[in-house]
Parts: C-alpha cells; sequence; structure tokens
C-alpha cells in the first residue's frame, strides 16, 4: 500500500505524487480485508444530475440577474480568502481523517516507490487539473474584478476549487501505474 496524501503540497499541485518517492508498506491478505476502506460502486446518478442542471440553467436564465449583489471589493477579497481557507482546511482534515494506521507501524522502511501513470490517466489528469484550475481563477477574478458580483459566479468558483483539490485522489489510477523501487540511505 501506497500513502498518496502524505504531503499537503499536492492538494495544489497533485502532479507531485509522480515525482516524489513515496512511502509504502506491505501487508497481508488478511490486513487488507480488515482495512476500512470504502467500496467504489456503480453510481447512475449522472444523467439525471446532468439534465437537471441544464434544465435548471435554461428555465432560471431569465431570474439570474436578480442573484447579482454589489460588494466592495475589500469584503469580496475578505470573503474568497476565508472560503478557500476553509476548504484548503477541511481537505487536509479529510486526507489526515483518511489516512490509514498501517503506515504508522512501519516508519524505518528504507524503501520508497515512485508511482508513474500511465499516459492515458496522465492526459486525464493533467486536463482535468488545468480545466479545474483555469476556471477556479477565472471565476475568482471575475468576482473579484467586475462591480457586481454574481452568487452562481461564487458557487462556481467554490465548485471548480473543490474539484481542484480532488484531482489529488485522482492523480494515480487504480488500474494500471508503473513502478519504480528507490532506495533511501540515513545521511
Amino acid at each position: 500500500m501506497v500513502d498518496l496524501a502524505n504531503n499537503w503540497l499536492t492538494l495544489l499541485l497533485p502532479l507531485m505524487n509522480w515525482l516524489i518517492p513515496k512511502k509504502y508498506v506491505k501487508i497481508s491478505k488478511e490486513e487488507f480485508e480488515n482495512l476500512k476502506i470504502v467500496k467504489p460502486t456503480k453510481n447512475r446518478a449522472f444523467w439525471p444530475a446532468a439534465g437537471g442542471s441544464i434544465l435548471f440553467g435554461v428555465t432560471f436564465r431569465k431570474y439570474t440577474h436578480l442573484l447579482d449583489i454589489q460588494l466592495e471589493k475589500s469584503l469580496v477579497i475578505t470573503i474568497c480568502f476565508i472560503t478557500f481557507l476553509s476548504m484548503l482546511i477541511f481537505f487536509m482534515k479529510l486526507n489526515q481523517k483518511l489516512k490509514l494506521k498501517v503506515f504508522n507501524k512501519n516508519k524505518e522502511h528504507k524503501e520508497k516507490v515512485m508511482l508513474l501513470p500511465t499516459f492515458k490517466h496522465f492526459c486525464f489528469v493533467l486536463f482535468s487539473y488545468l480545466f479545474s484550475g483555469v476556471f477556479s481563477i477565472m471565476s475568482l477574478c471575475m468576482l473579484i474584478t467586475l462591480d457586481s458580483q454574481n452568487i452562481i459566479v461564487f458557487i462556481a468558483w467554490i465548485i471548480m476549487t473543490m474539484l481542484f483539490f480532488l484531482v489529488n485522489m485522482a492523480s494515480i489510477g487504480n488500474k494500471k501505474v508503473h513502478v519504480i523501487f528507490k532506495k533511501i540511505d540515513n545521511i
């Protein structure tokens, strides 16, 4: 097992998971079955959610001007900073809470592992990282520079920033991964 969430910098730069050697622990099959891991399920909520959001957008398009508010720039910057800081703290606490205790028992391990994704997964992660990062920065700039702020843009900024942080969890796929072992010498 490899600990991907051992560094807080990977929340901002998930591509670092491919460059930094990671700690790993060898466990037995019985220990793996005893771990509290959430099993992935087939989620069929994508198409109803996509259809509902399109229907919502088309139906309420003529009422979006009602969600415009005017705030001072310093207040907008303060609100965005507090929101960003709370999202960052939330994801750091979530990573800390989801960290498995099996990594704490083998601290004197002399080897680390570098995990490299396949080309297809690399392209997917790079695209999602750039997409969510650019749209997060664009919506933040819209909130700060425009005279009137829209609540929908604020919600879109929160969603894109959370998606940006969630790219960290998908930086290493669960299908094929290239592994490079590194031996660490104590200096």
